[in-house]
């Protein structure tokens, strides 16, 4: 089985860590253990300037497997051009967008999620997807960042149809020749539920839109957790494949 985990945050959340090449081994040594064929350090994109890409690049001629070098971008409108400078800086394999905020609100922060409950569930689930659909619409990632975020604390909309919200959305990631990652760490959340829902992943396939493989590990301890337990069940929905990158091309290993 060709497995891949191609979200992984060694800088973390910054709180004192040191990046250096003791550190990305270990992420490295976790995924042999785990049986990852392929391995993407995709740290938040606020640290670009702390990495040190010439340790990064070093592991990379090193490293025992495939290690792809890419960021996880926080999609905020008007960020367009930063965020394309970064891209083209850093000379990524890929680029991950994700939406974290809503209009400045740290929705997926536990510091912050009592807003969920002096805010309608409904409103805050179609602004987010609103976001989303600009993230894909502005044609600068490769893969869609953990698609169903919104659901981390386990708020659910009660006069939404989701999949109706949802399809549009879909239809412009394939439109767009994009990927949906598949990210276990939705299992670690309150939600305690993989990212994207099993209906999403349902509508994907029959859009034909690719996916790939992340646990979203902010220690080394995660790297590749879950993720060949859900490669067996992504092919019930009917996946055969899945998406890797390398210079933002993309490409396909059988699962």
């Amino acid at each position: 089985m060709y497995l891949v985990d191609y979200h992984t945050h060694p800088y973390a959340h910054g709180d004192e860590i040191i990046y250096n090449e003791e550190l990305l081994q270990k992420f490295i040594e976790t995924a042999v253990k785990n049986e990852i064929k392929e391995l993407g350090f995709s740290d938040h994109d606020e640290f670009s300037e702390v990495i040190d890409w010439e340790v990064l690049n070093k592991i990379i001629n090193s490293s025992p497997i495939p290690v792809k070098k890419a960021l996880e971008f926080d999609y905020i409108p008007g960020r367009e051009e930063e965020i394309r400078k970064k891209i083209e800086r850093y000379n990524l394999d890929y680029a991950i967008g994700s939406v974290h905020f809503i209009d400045g609100w740290g929705f997926d922060n536990p510091l912050y999620k009592e807003e969920y409950r002096k805010n309608d569930i409904d409103q805050i689930y179609l602004r987010y997807y609103e976001l989303l659909n600009e993230a894909v619409k502005s044609n600068l990632f490769n893969i869609v960042g953990h698609f169903d975020l919104i659901k981390i604390f386990g708020y659910r909309p009660e006069k939404t149809d989701l999949l109706s919200i949802i399809r549009p959305i879909l239809k412009e990631i394939k439109k767009a020749e994009m990927v949906i990652e598949i990210n276990t760490n939705g299992l670690n959340k309150p939600v305690q539920e993989v990212y994207p829902a099993k209906f999403i992943l349902e509508e994907a396939f029959q859009l034909k839109i690719p996916i790939t493989f992340s646990s979203d590990a902010h220690i080394p301890e995660r790297v590749g957790e879950n993720i060949a337990l859900y490669a067996s069940l992504v092919k019930e929905i009917g996946y055969k494949e899945l998406a890797i990158f390398t210079g933002r091309v993309l490409d396909f290993k059988r699962i």
